[in-house]
């Protein structure tokens, strides 16, 4: 077995052709997992519910799973029902008695959970090191550091142990694991994916985050894991990005050369060139601009009252057994004993301030790029000066949460002496769709693969994690809860998100017939300013004919341009029925012109 085998696409593909069975996928998986280093993981689910579990898939209907036997791992401060939560605290540690939101989204999706994985403790840490569980080591070199806080879920998925893990990130907990081992490390909007059951490092920050081989893989797992969780307080539902953005050229910002800090680390430096060429051939237009307030914001982090969170999450523990915490951990969170309300209102005007100029940027580009670190550490480096060298970690990393972007880590070259290398790609709130799809761009054009073996993706994001399935883009009666929407249901279909097309579309209204209700048509109109709203649904492939035979005139299936520069296909309405139906696209979807009339 290669990691190759154990992408989404790879394993739906096997599934379908009967090559495989969950079942002996699992038994492949467990073996790659015991003749591996053992520091990779915390604990294990048993074999025989792994088989238990397998079996189960194996009389379930594929076509209605989208991670039908796909196995998975999660970082342990994510609960997992069942087995102990310790944040690699063992005196921490706890019994949940449910599963944490988010992976209770994926096992109903089909996903397995092989286990929890090991991690810098109390996610406090970008080098991976300081847990009692030993290091998991850097899959091209273990003198190197993994990466952390993830560190575990970064190694297995790069070992091709499991398809894809959850990590949290704060400061750069899943990006910096995946740039050093090859992968994709994708950081969501914070809140759009459930923190409930997550052992939180600073609350109001906190992510849960996607290690995955490929960026077509991330994507599916992104619209999965990111159901909206009423319970979570933090949690935000989908909101359209605040403007479209033209994937084929994007804007992006690069650093001013002055601004970039590679820590003598040449080779580092050297990778970040190839990756501004990479970004050139994905059609980028690159453009310097002043990141200063970015980068003054990453100093909040550590350096401010938010250390205070990191004290509360491990509130009574720091303070009635403090010998139990690593000494490194324990130093950077007894910090947060200090600060005033004072000094938090302090930083916190500061943040607003900072937050309004680097804003700005987003008036003249679409998204940002910097190296995901500016160099990378040996363990030993690492055990003689462990604050500093991980502060130089997080010199890229740290503004992230504060300033509420999404990223996503992409591997875009290989350094000099064999290590990898990659940049983060990421853009301001709401905008994941947007930057998974042109990070998928970035990854293709690089053509290092990916995990150890550096193979190659599947193909593109639009015809490989969802081969087996149709997306489709609908806004009127096959809208949920509509009249028509029993259609989709009939066919297998399920709902994914909310979108919205670009701007050129005009929307018309079909009055009813004797079978069918009121209607809206949707037609391309170069005129149009008006974006409409409706749903992306996710058609089992083998049932999308049956499902076209349902779709009477004027309405047929075409290519369908949402407003993030992405195509899918979706509901078209013959561009004749302008002349003689009422044009409603002024109301910008047919919920909302339902509204007016209601």
């Amino acid at each position: 077995m290669d990691s190759e085998s154990i992408t989404l696409p790879s394993l739906r593909h096997r599934y379908r052709c009967g090559t495989l069975t969950p079942s002996q996928l699992i038994t492949l998986c467990l073996e790659r997992i015991e003749q591996a280093d053992p520091a990779i993981w915390i604990s294990k689910c048993s074999t025989d519910l792994l088989l238990q579990r397998a079996a189960e898939l194996e009389d379930m209907p594929i076509a209605n799973l989208p991670l039908y036997g796909v196995p998975f791992a999660v970082k342990d401060n994510i609960d997992v029902a069942g087995m102990k939560t310790t944040a690699a605290c063992p005196a921490f540690g706890y019994s949940p008695e449910r599963n944490a939101f988010v992976v209770q989204q994926l096992l109903d999706a089909g996903a397995i959970l092989m286990g929890k994985t090991n991690m810098d403790q109390f996610a406090t840490g970008l080098v991976g090191v300081r847990s009692p569980h030993g290091v998991p080591g850097n899959v091209f070199n273990p003198e190197y550091i993994p990466g952390g806080s993830s560190s575990g879920s970064a190694v297995a998925v790069a070992l091709g142990q499991v398809s894809f893990a959850l990590g949290t990130d704060t400061a750069g907990s899943g990006r910096v694991p995946a740039s050093f081992n090859n992968l994709v490390g994708f950081k969501p909007t914070r809140g759009r994916i459930s923190c409930s059951g997550v052992v939180p490092a600073c609350r109001s920050l906190d992510c849960v985050s996607i290690f995955a081989l490929q960026l077509s893989d991330a994507k599916c797992i992104w619209q999965v894991a990111s159901a909206y969780d009423a319970e979570d307080a933090y949690a935000r539902p989908a909101k359209r990005p605040d403007k479209a953005i033209d994937l084929r050229s994007p804007r992006v910002a690069i650093a001013q050369e002055e601004q970039l800090n590679f820590f003598g680390d040449a080779a580092a430096e050297a990778s970040y060139r190839v990756s501004l060429e990479v970004l050139r051939k994905a059609g980028a237009k690159l453009i310097e601009m002043d990141m200063s307030a970015l980068f003054e914001t990453a100093k909040l982090l550590y350096g401010g009252p938010w250390v205070a969170e990191r004290y509360i999450a491990t509130t009574p523990i720091i303070e009635e057994n403090s010998d139990a915490i690593d000494p490194v951990v324990r130093t950077i969170i007894s910090g947060g004993s200090t600060p005033s309300a004072v000094d938090a209102f302090n930083a916190h005007y500061n943040l607003e301030s900072l937050r309004k100029k680097a804003q700005l940027i987003w008036t003249d580009a679409d998204f940002i790029i910097l190296p995901t670190t500016g160099t990378i550490y040996t363990q030993s480096e690492v055990k003689v000066d462990p604050i500093s060298l991980n502060t130089n970690l997080g010199y890229y990393t740290n503004f992230m949460n504060l300033l509420d972007f999404c990223g996503c880590a992409v591997p875009t070259a290989f350094r000099e002496d064999g290590l990898p290398a990659g940049i983060t790609l990421f853009g301001p709130a709401h905008s994941d769709e947007a930057v998974l799809t042109f990070s998928d761009a970035i990854h293709k054009k690089s053509g290092v693969g990916y995990g150890q073996r550096c193979q190659q993706p599947d193909g593109s994001m639009e015809g490989s994690a969802e081969e087996e399935f149709i997306d489709v883009f609908v806004c009127g009666a096959h809208m949920e809860g509509l009249p028509l929407n029993i259609q989709l249901i009939g066919v297998g279909a399920h709902y994914l998100r909310e979108a919205t097309t670009a701007s050129e579309y005009e929307m018309y209204l079909l009055p009813a017939t004797p079978t069918l209700p009121p209607r809206p048509g949707l037609v391309r109109s170069e005129k149009s300013s008006w974006p409409q709203q409706g749903e992306i649904w996710r058609i089992p492939i083998e049932n999308f004919g049956d499902f076209m035979k349902k779709i009477s005139y004027p309405l047929g299936i075409g290519q369908v341009t949402l407003n993030d520069g992405s195509q899918v296909y979706g509901f078209i309405c013959d561009a004749l029925v302008s002349e003689h139906t009422e044009d409603i696209s002024q109301h910008g979807g047919w919920r909302a012109f339902q509204s007016t009339i209601a």
